[in-house]
């Protein structure tokens, strides 16, 4: 199910489609949709920990700041 919500995903959020495009160019298709639901995991657990409704911009912000730590 997170396959398919990963493959959808990119047409409804600019920074999916971001994340899906430049994957692409690395690799293939396949890599590209994991790692898009590789992103959708991490906004999941953003709004896990925080217990708050989603937000991207605070599931960026929370995403930016655990890869810099």
């Amino acid at each position: 199910m997170l396959i398919e919500a990963a493959k959808l995903a990119p047409r409804w959020n600019a920074e999916l489609a971001l994340v899906y495009e430049r994957e692409k160019q690395n690799g293939n298709c396949n890599q590209a949709t994991l790692a898009v639901a590789r992103k959708l995991v991490a906004y999941l657990m953003a709004v896990d920990r925080r217990e708050t409704a989603f937000d991207p911009r605070v599931a960026e912000q929370s995403l930016n700041a655990e890869q810099s730590a």
